[in-house]
């Protein structure tokens, strides 16, 4: 039996040598070993395959298995997956509960700290897998994990350096430019820029940005390419869109757990979990002859299909009267572009094209219109007009908005929410170049090209008890006639004027906090803060 047990572990570290070679750290003062996992590919649509990712967690589930890894001497990899690329995964054992934090330090920039998330209720734990994110791309940076016990007291600390690889997106993208306010008042978080100016069909690679709040890059996610239009969180996993045919879940390591596929359909815009947990998304058919008008659902756990949502069905009339420009190869006649859950089987949907927000009921068995906020010139003897809700009071209505966000109030009476919004504030509608926005009493300070003007966040507070519709808060910002985004973030909101390829952060109030603006591309399709508690840390 002892003989057996030999020849078995000299198997298995024969395996396991073959797989992996090892790397020293750039300090001399430690003896500290990055593994590099063999057979790995830097070809994005490989990465992201179910094949090559399974074949690397099985890869560093032996090496895990292979020795007692501690904190004196932990398993560390490089960016193991190709899904983050600056990022360093870390796994060891101790003999106690404890809590591990850790800082990333490199000259010229400020310290990076946080608590690492062990998805354990008490917070503390024996085994420790992380990926550490944050360093500066193309600098050393010296790492230093310290593990604390229950009482509060540091118990084990080790700092290793860490030579980090180069931006695959380009180093024009290791900062933003930004102002010198004080960050004391910005939330909590990373600011996550999803997207750029690649298109539906382009095989143009693409990224995820994520910056501090002094403007620092500390995590580049490469996707194959279109954008990644938000992401939702669920069991430790994260979830966003790789392409305009595929949602990937990816877990704290990196590792791509889940991959879907969009079948006969291509994503658009938007896409956000049900009650259940299956994936609501914005949808163009292939090879049809309309576009951005149907929303599906994919199955979380089997990936099925279903269209739940055709607004040729709903829209008949309106549909009709539409046409498509002369350099297009579809019609483009509502250009949905987000989705918000409401009461767990309606949906509130932005039509860009027609400058309408929508709310749409039983999703899943029914499909029917509940109300429409839109102009009443424009739906006059549409046969939707009915649909409309009534202005509280004479406001300006968002035109060609963006981002349109439900939210829930305890304080108010049942019938009544908030929906926030990007109001893009161009009234241009290309499918319909007969009607004439400029002579629309409701939209007195709209634009109607893209080359200058103002937009805003606007806040609405909805009654469906009587039926009305009413601008409680506004804020301008810098003008972008076509994509953006607005967040509320712990009393804040985060404003994204993606042709401006700026962001900006403001109290409730609409005081500004600070700005930030890039390079790169034509666009910043939307920037969402995210605090990736529950994901990475703690």
């Amino acid at each position: 039996m002892i003989l057996l047990t030999i020849i078995s572990f000299c198997a298995f570290f024969f395996s396991l040598t073959n797989q992996v070679s090892i790397e020293a750290s750039s300090d001399d003062n430690n003896s500290i070993n990055y593994v590099h996992l063999k057979n790995t590919s830097n070809n994005l649509s490989t990465i992201y395959s179910t094949s090559y990712q399974n074949k690397i967690y099985n890869q560093i589930a032996k090496l895990k298995k292979y020795k007692n890894y501690t904190i004196e001497h932990p398993l560390l990899i490089t960016n193991p997956y190709g899904t983050n690329t600056t990022s360093v995964y870390m796994y060891f054992k101790t003999s106690d509960e404890l809590q591990a934090t850790y800082t990333i330090h490199c000259e010229g920039y400020n310290d990076f700290s946080r608590t690492l998330n062990n998805n354990t209720l008490s917070g503390y734990t024996t085994n420790h897998e992380y990926l550490l994110v944050g360093a500066i791309p193309g600098q050393i940076n010296t790492i230093t994990v310290t593990l604390t016990n229950k009482q509060g007291n540091p118990v084990d600390t080790l700092s290793w350096s860490y030579n980090a690889p180069s931006l695959q997106g380009g180093d024009q993208y290791l900062t933003v430019d930004c102002d010198d306010a004080n960050t004391s008042s910005l939330s909590n978080g990373l600011y996550t820029v999803l997207g750029n100016d690649v298109t539906e069909d382009s095989e143009e690679q693409a990224y995820m940005r994520l910056y501090d709040n002094d403007g620092i890059l500390r995590s580049e996610i490469p996707i194959i390419s279109y954008r990644s239009h938000r992401i939702l969180f669920e069991d430790n996993t994260m979830y966003f869109s790789i392409s305009s045919t595929k949602i990937v879940g990816m877990n704290q390591t990196g590792y791509i757990s889940r991959i879907y596929d969009t079948g006969n359909y291509k994503l658009h815009h938007d896409y956000i979990f049900d009650d259940n947990n299956n994936l609501l998304v914005l949808a163009s058919k292939k090879n049809a002859k309309t576009s951005e008008d149907k929303i599906i659902m994919i199955e979380k756990d089997s990936g099925n299909i279903t269209e739940l949502v055709d607004l040729i069905d709903l829209l008949p009339n309106y549909y009709s009267t539409t046409s498509m420009p002369d350099v297009e190869e579809d019609l483009d006649w509502m250009h949905i572009n987000s989705l918000a859950l409401v009461d767990k089987t309606s949906l509130i949907i932005s039509s860009r094209e027609t400058s309408t927000i929508i709310k749409l009921d039983n999703i899943y068995s029914n499909p029917s219109i509940d109300y429409m906020i839109g102009s009443d010139h424009f739906w006059k003897e549409s046969g939707y007009d009915s649909l409309l809700l009534n202005k509280t009071s004479d406001f300006s209505m968002q035109a060609g908005q963006h981002c349109v966000t439900y939210v829930e109030d305890n304080s108010l009476p049942r019938g009544q929410y908030y929906l926030y919004l990007y109001n893009n504030n161009l009234a241009v509608s290309t499918t319909r170049p007969d009607y004439d926005w400029k002579n629309d009493s409701n939209y007195s300070n709209a634009y109607y090209s893209l080359k200058k003007g103002t937009s805003y966040y606007y806040k609405y507070l909805v009654d469906e008890n009587t039926r009305t519709v009413e601008l409680v808060s506004s804020i301008p910002v810098a003008y972008s006639g076509y994509v953006s985004s607005v967040q509320e973030l712990d009393g804040n909101v985060i404003i994204d004027s993606g042709i401006a390829m700026s962001w900006s952060e403001y109290s409730q109030d609409g005081t500004l906090l600070k700005s930030f603006k890039t390079t790169g591309g034509k666009f910043v399709y939307r920037v969402f803060k995210y605090d990736y508690l529950d994901y990475w840390f703690q």
